[in-house]
């Protein structure tokens, strides 16, 4: 089976790649490698050409094992006008890289907001999330919703754990891959920064969304 190498993980500051298709659908190609984070699990994917043809949307391709999903090595298939295209063909790619990095910045900036907000009484789980160049989201399932002064705090203790310039690097559990920051540990597969500091600082809002949960967004200052 054909997989991809996932430049991102290992240079997520890149922007420009080499590659060759390993394999052409109907309106797709799968490459041997590329910078291309695909749409997974809470993470909006990149934008930008392959042979300057814009690609439209990126994602991992899921075959006969739905576990091939979180697979290290799963396909990727990068959509765009394939006209003229021949597998073996050399390629190369430019993702966007100022929405890439506010993304990085804002995915890091969410596991700090959880982190802290997973150490209250009040915390039951995290219900799911989203994160993309505008802002990231999570809802929370609480015991009580959190009020306008503890926001004010949450968005304080952040900002001032930012400052400490935390480095940020990344493990593998077995086929998991680990975030880690300053003895904070989360499992996760998107791009971040490598310093706290690249975040910058950051601005919470609330919304309810009922039944217990709480919808945390999260917005780059600067």
């Amino acid at each position: 089976m054909y997989k991809t190498e996932r430049l991102f993980d290992l240079l997520p500051k890149e922007s420009v790649f080499n590659a060759e298709i390993i394999f052409i659908g109907e309106d797709y190609i799968v490459l041997d490698r590329t910078l291309f984070y695909p749409f997974s699990g809470n993470q909006q994917c990149d934008t930008g050409v392959i042979n300057e043809r814009i690609v439209t949307d990126v994602t991992i391709e899921i075959l006969d094992n739905p576990a091939e999903k979180l697979s290290m090595n799963a396909p990727i298939r990068h959509y765009l006008d394939v006209g003229g295209f021949q597998v073996g063909q050399s390629v190369t790619g430019n993702i966007d890289f100022s929405t890439r990095f506010k993304t990085m910045r804002l995915h890091s900036a969410s596991h700090l907001v959880e982190y802290f907000i997973s150490q209250t009484s009040e915390f039951i789980s995290a219900e799911g999330s989203f994160v993309c160049p505008e802002k990231d989201r999570t809802d929370y399932r609480l015991s009580s919703n959190i009020t306008a002064d503890e926001l004010a705090i949450l968005e304080d203790k952040v900002n001032q754990f930012i400052a400490n310039g935390e480095l940020i690097d990344f493990t593998m559990q077995g086929d998991l891959r680990i975030w880690q920051c300053a003895g904070i540990s989360m499992p996760c597969c998107g791009t971040h920064v490598a310093n706290t500091l690249e975040i910058g600082s950051v601005k919470l809002t609330k919304k309810n969304k009922g039944k217990g949960i709480n919808r945390i967004e999260i917005t780059l200052v600067d």
